[in-house]
């Protein structure tokens, strides 16, 4: 796949729209699409990305320009020039500018059913001369049952003007919107993408950090347009994408186009309608009229003229008294067109007229510098947003208003609390900004705990850790907090959860669970904050083997609308990931996801990390590398030090399946660094588990016991679906010829289960348990561990260990003898991983092949070594034939029948007549 279509984001709903037309044309029923959108929505790309995927069609893509409306035949010619061979018809090569458009396009569509199968695109078909997309159609009417596609993109009319001058886009002539409308025509109306797009199409664009909450912003501004979004991108920084409300610039190549349409106004209308995008996407006259300081004549005048260009248009039913901005672009390059003293002036006007949006206003308008009336009264709106759950715009009033507060005890106590908002709405990197203010702070439990909070984040944990059980010392002598604090209960819950975090990392399972029934205890009135407690000793809880219980501290915590309901989704996802329930997993973390790119307050920011490791588990290698990429981008954009090493190392899982082995090291050595460098054994563990998912990709149980011996030096796993290795120590030496040693290493690790019933741990076992056999020469019973295994693998939904789980069978297979069922082994383990994209265990299965003398390329290797008869035998016993109808389907006697398959037998190796349909109905391709 070429780079143009891997960097493709989203349209699954129009490509699948697009594919039935095409099949219907090439059924023989063709179909005319028309896909329409705004500049910018990817018209042009989402039909390029299509074309390049249909091999073996003649491809003719045309477009028309605004500067040549006026010149006749000039899209035809362009069609005309692009055809595959030369066209028979006179009329297309003379193209009179008197020639009848009927006559032209019977030609056209001569020449374009000789070239058939054909897709016939027309962009900017808007602007096309009437002469050539009227002929265009004409031959679309007469190619009634030929495989030829034509597929018109354009504007909605009206919807751009052409910039010499300012003449509206006629859209296209009606005749073609009746045949749109008729059986044959397909429309594709094309909007903007989704959240969860625009963080892909941002990751594309290498600016990973786009976090699940600004991409929702980013999508409410922009509606998704993919080439603003991409305009964005290099200008915006990720993590303080929510603390603006104003627009965000257009695209040059729009602004152009509507600042050529503000440059045919009068001075009137150019000051109303740089009022009116001050106001907002829709607006009253009045409010925009009193803010551009226009009345009487003036004001008709302006706003009739603003109507002629199509700046704007009146809201049906309004009564001439309300208007909107033809699209969120238009405003957007209205806005910015004025300068920013000019735009503060308008804003200050626009607070005087009072509203729910006059806050804004007058912080728009702010020239810098101390305000205490407006800190004061953007405090009091950051507290109600905060209130409400709205923790994202909560935080950004939070700054502002601290930003507006002077010097003083007042100034104090607000750093704490923004700090804290700050942390909470994920930007932990504005939070820096005020690390030297919070130390400068009064002491107490508040500052000692968000001092605390700070030092966790950027992965100081032992100052972490002596900051918080300060304050909880503090809070559990019943001091007061300082002015401005949380109520002490609240105050309570919020260091116990932190404490219990603590515990999660450093992989402390008594205080885990003890900080986190703490917290849960204390009398916390803040939803949200009871809603993270819960979310801590859940996860301790799980940790510490006790699944069940943690589900049930989350039963309907969950519930949309729900103060805190993403913290208990992500974690039961979370579990349902770490107790083998990957279809669970997946619907919860997605959907966490989802409803955070729909503007719910989502905390856990490795939400997106642990979804990209279900997706891993499930075989999803190429999704799992995207989202891990993301989480990382994210965590690295908010300098959330302590999630590095556990991030880099979930990203270093799907590349080392896939043998992208520079990516994969590059992750797992920074995944160790920033382990070692915050010294949580959770963070070494995981940074030992991307060194081992390396290393079992490659195949090299050396480095493999390298990794496993940090592994249960960090990692005293209580629950053991929080990884796939299993017994991995026993697993490598096992490998390296020491079979006494791994079955110690094995016992040990038993020993240590809280829940070795886990289905997960016992694939682990049974795998570890035939290498320990085949390593002793016990290859039977190897085998019955790996039929077991295998069965478990299935069982739980994990197709990379089913994949590993064959490779061994085929070892087992051929120690034992019996090449043929070998084959099959590798072979199936073949075609798994080449669906998975799993090049490295690609790799194995061939590399296996060449080391047992096996040939595993094709599906008549398994049976390279018999007869043509017996070949014929074999595949009639997989056809379930019995020997006497395979006697007289061959002509041959049921003796001799009998006689081949003793022969078949012994040349495969298998044990009889079962297990030779088994392997003669085996698929022949993944």
């Amino acid at each position: 796949m070429d780079t143009a279509r891997r960097s493709f984001v989203g349209r699954a709903p129009e490509l699948a729209l697009l594919a039935e037309a095409w099949a219907s044309t090439r059924a023989g029923s063709p179909r005319v699409v028309s896909v329409t959108g705004f500049p910018g929505t990817g018209k042009s790309r989402l039909v390029e990305h299509f074309a390049g995927g249909c091999p073996g069609v003649t491809t003719i893509s045309v477009s028309a320009d605004e500067n040549e409306v006026d010149l006749q035949w000039e899209v035809l010619r362009q069609v005309v020039s692009r055809l595959p061979e030369p066209g028979t018809a006179e009329s297309i090569h003379t193209l009179d500018p008197q020639a009848n458009p009927v006559f032209v396009g019977e030609a056209l569509a001569a020449d374009l059913q000789r070239a058939a199968p054909t897709l016939l695109v027309v962009d900017d078909a808007h602007w096309a001369d009437r002469a050539s997309i009227e002929a265009i159609r004409y031959a679309a009417r007469r190619l009634t049952t030929a495989a030829v596609m034509v597929v018109v993109l354009h504007h909605p009319a009206g919807s751009v003007r052409r910039i010499p001058d300012g003449r509206p886009n006629p859209g296209l002539p009606d005749g073609w919107r009746r045949m749109v409308e008729s059986d044959r025509g397909v429309e594709l109306p094309l909007a903007g993408l989704a959240p969860d797009e625009l963080m892909q199409l941002a990751a594309q664009a290498g600016r990973s950090g786009l976090s699940p909450a600004a991409a929702s912003r980013l999508w409410r501004l922009t509606d998704g347009n993919p080439l603003h979004v991409r305009h964005l991108l290099p200008q915006l920084s990720m993590r303080t994408l929510a603390a603006d409300n104003n627009p965000l610039p257009a695209p040059h190549s729009i602004s152009a186009t509507i600042a050529s349409q503000l440059a045919t106004c009068r001075a009137p209308a150019r000051e109303l309608v740089s009022a009116a995008a001050v106001l907002g996407e829709r607006f009253r006259l009045s409010d925009a009229a009193a803010v551009a300081e226009l009345s009487g004549t003036a004001l008709s005048g302006a706003i009739t003229e603003a109507l002629e260009v199509g700046l704007v248009a009146e809201v049906p039913n309004s009564g001439g008294l309300e208007f909107v901005f033809a699209d969120r672009l238009t405003r957007s390059s209205l806005y910015h067109d004025r300068a920013l003293a000019h735009r503060q002036e308008l804003h200050r006007r626009a607070a005087r007229l009072g509203g729910p949006a006059a806050l804004d206003h007058r912080l728009a308008a702010a020239a810098g510098g101390p305000d205490e009336a407006l800190a004061d009264d953007t405090e009091r709106a950051a507290r109600e947003r905060w209130r409400r759950g709205d923790l994202t715009v909560a935080a950004a009033l939070y700054r502002h208003a601290l930003e507006l507060t002077p010097r003083g005890p007042v100034r104090s106590g607000r750093v704490l609390t923004t700090v804290e908002a700050l942390i909470v709405a994920g930007d932990a990197a504005g939070a820096q900004d005020y690390e030297i203010d919070v130390l400068a702070a009064a002491p107490g439990p508040w500052r000692d705990y968000v001092a605390g909070y700070q030092l966790l984040l950027a992965g100081r944990i032992t100052g972490a850790k002596d900051q918080l059980e300060s304050a909880l010392a503090a809070v559990r002598a019943g001091t007061e907090p300082e002015p401005g604090a949380p109520a002490l209960g609240d105050l309570h819950a919020r260091i116990a959860a932190q404490l219990a975090i603590i515990g999660i990392l450093t992989l402390d399972y008594r205080e885990m669970i003890r900080y986190g029934e703490e917290a849960v205890g204390a009398p916390a009135t803040e939803p949200w904050v009871a809603a993270y407690t819960r979310f801590s000793l859940a996860i301790g809880l799980t940790l510490s083997g006790r699944a069940e219980d943690a589900i049930e501290t989350l039963v309907d915590a969950d519930a949309p609308g729900a103060a805190g309901a993403l913290d208990a989704l992500c974690a039961r996802g979370m579990i349902a990931l770490w107790t083998d329930r990957l279809a669970d997993a997946d619907r919860d973390l997605r959907q966490s996801v989802a409803r955070a790119t729909a503007g719910e307050a989502l905390r856990i920011g490795q939400a997106l990390g642990f979804l990209a490791e279900v997706e891993y588990r499930r075989g999803e290698l190429a999704d799992a590398a995207l989202h891990s990429e993301l989480a990382l981008g994210d965590a690295e954009e908010n300098v959330r030090i302590w999630e590095f090493a556990i991030l880099h190392a979930l990203a270093s899982y799907p590349r080392a399946a896939r043998a992208e082995w520079a990516a994969a090291e590059t992750h797992v050595r920074s995944a160790a660094h920033w382990a070692n460098l915050v010294g949580a054994g959770s963070g070494l563990a995981y940074a030992a588990g991307g060194f081992a998912a390396i290393a079992q990709a490659k195949d090299d149980p050396v480095a493999l016991l390298a990794a496993a011996t940090d592994i249960e030096k960090h990692y005293d796993s209580q629950e053991p679906g929080t990884h796939l290795f299993g017994p991995l120590r026993a697993d490598a030496l096992a490998q390296l010829g020491r079979p006494e040693d791994a079955d110690e290493a094995l016992d040990a690790y038993l020993s240590r289960l809280a829940r070795p019933d886990r289905r997960s741990a016992l694939l682990g076992v049974a795998r570890v348990r035939a290498r320990i056999a085949l390593a002793r020469g016990r290859a039977e019973e190897a085998l019955a561990e790996c039929t077991e295994a295998l069965a478990l693998a299935t069982e739980v939904g994990l197709p990379l260990e089913v994949t590993r789980v064959n490779l061994l069978t085929a070892h087992c297979l051929a120690a034992l003898d019996r090449p043929a069922p070998a084959v099959a082994a590798l072979r199936t383990a073949l075609l798994q991983a080449r669906a998975l994209g799993a090049t490295a265990y690609v790799d194995q299965a061939t590399g296996a092949a060449r080391g047992l003398g096996l040939s595993i390329e094709t599906p008549e290797a398994v049976f390279a070594g018999l007869t043509a008869t017996e070949r014929g035998i074999a595949g009639l016993i997989g056809a379930n034939r019995t020997n006497k109808q395979i006697a007289a389907e061959l002509s041959l006697s049921v003796k001799t029948v009998e006689g081949h398959l003793t022969a078949i037998y012994r040349k495969l190796g298998v044990d009889g007549r079962l297990e030779l349909r088994e392997l003669a109905t085996r698929p022949a391709a993944g």
